[in-house]
């Protein structure tokens, strides 16, 4: 997510109106009166291989000795993702800004919930313990996570959090989605490619509350995943006036506009095999659609992606 976002949601230090225990519909007592959230951050370790940021809890708490993600009770302003972000920071000195969210997980108990945000950071940070509540804080190998004498309820959801460790990007086919719908768009590509652009800003930032089922991805509640547009012909200027580029990082707002060097279905058929992580291809059109199949990347058509454009999250 943006960093002017992420800051905005964090915003000031809470009343902590959320403190206190509840009893879920299963009879179990939670802390957290309006749910709690925590942050599974993942980062690329320097001599290889992903590391998993986890916090050991101090012994006198409930748990203790075990190792989770940082967490705690949300407070009733807070989304599941402001919480995250700020016990992060409370707990193991984690800056906010230095994670991109990708997707949540819900652990509904009834009446209470858990949520996982997932998120990645460029590398593994310095961190530290920086609550009386945390004994230790690491950034811990992936492949050494399931050794550990884990919290139960992050033990019972890590084989799914697993297979979440990695991005989520959706690589649009510019031409064929602006030419899925009778917009006017052929008086004027730019216009139209600009209009789209922005309809993939505004989805951005919403998120995405499920995926096509052609879609090869781990079992999360919500995602929020990096755009590609890729413009050619008379839509190119939209990529100029756009600025940045991948080699920059993504932009802030988690859109990056790409001008085809020659064929469109060349340059979506490049990135569906160079971009990391998972990749889902927005596009109609049959050949293509089996070169991005072959590259590992899944497909699905315009009218999924239209549906979602300018509509609530789902």
């Amino acid at each position: 997510m943006a960093m002017a976002m992420r800051s905005a949601m964090v915003g000031p230090m809470a009343d902590r109106d959320g403190n206190g225990w509840v009893t879920c519909a299963q009879g179990h007592r939670h802390w957290g009166r309006h749910g709690a959230a925590g942050l599974l951050a993942y980062a690329s370790l320097p001599g290889g291989g992903t590391g998993v940021l986890l916090q050991r809890r101090s012994w006198w708490i409930n748990y203790g000795g075990t190792w989770a993600p940082p967490g705690g009770a949300r407070d009733s302003h807070e989304s599941a993702m402001a919480a995250a972000l700020r016990e992060a920071e409370e707990e193991c000195g984690l800056p906010p800004a230095a994670v991109t969210v990708f997707g949540v997980l819900t652990d509904d108990h009834g009446g209470w919930t858990y949520q996982t945000v997932v998120g990645s950071a460029r590398e593994p940070v310095p961190v530290r313990s920086t609550s009386s509540e945390t004994s230790q804080v690491s950034w811990v190998p992936e492949e050494d996570i399931a050794g550990l004498k884990l919290h139960p309820g992050f033990s019972e959801r890590w084989p799914v959090l697993r297979e979440a460790l990695q991005p989520l990007s959706i690589i649009v086919d510019g031409a064929n989605v602006m030419g899925s719908r009778p917009d006017g768009w052929w008086r004027d590509r730019a216009a139209a490619a600009r209009r789209l652009r922005d309809q993939l800003i505004a989805l951005a930032a919403r998120g995405l509350g499920s995926l096509p089922e052609s879609m090869h991805a781990p079992a999360l509640d919500e995602w929020f995943p990096d755009y590609v547009l890729v413009v050619e012909g008379g839509a190119r200027s939209v990529a100029a006036a756009h600025g940045g580029g991948k080699g920059q990082g993504w932009p802030a707002n988690r859109v990056w506009v790409l001008a085809a060097r020659g064929s469109g279905d060349d340059t979506i058929a490049e990135a569906a095999r160079e971009i990391q992580g998972c990749r889902l291809v927005v596009t109609a059109d049959r050949e293509l659609r089996e070169r991005c199949l072959a590259a590992g990347a899944s497909v699905t058509g315009p009218g999924w992606l239209l549906s979602r454009l300018g509509n609530a999250r789902r």
